[in-house]
């Protein structure tokens, strides 16, 4: 994991900084800087995760691109039946 960082001032709410002062009071987090950074690649990875599906969702509507998937998915079906018995 690259532990490069990039200082940036930033406000959040009261009651955010209370949690997470408890959070590091607790031991449950590092710092207050470890707690954003891991809330922020969780939100990062949920708004990629929504992206994907939206597109996988528009992509559905495509008739080539449904046409290409199922080629695609038959070639792989023609190898993997090809593969022998030791593998």
């Amino acid at each position: 994991v690259d532990m490069q960082s990039v200082k940036m001032t930033t406000n959040i709410r009261p009651e955010y900084k209370k949690q997470l002062n408890e959070l590091v009071e607790s031991k449950v987090i590092a710092s207050i800087t470890d707690g954003l950074n891991q809330a922020i690649e969780l939100f990062l990875k949920e708004k990629k995760k929504q992206q994907y599906i939206i597109r996988m969702e528009e992509a559905a509507k495509d008739k080539e691109f449904i046409m290409r998937t199922m080629l695609s998915q038959k070639d792989f079906d023609t190898i993997e039946t090809g593969v022998s018995a030791e593998w």
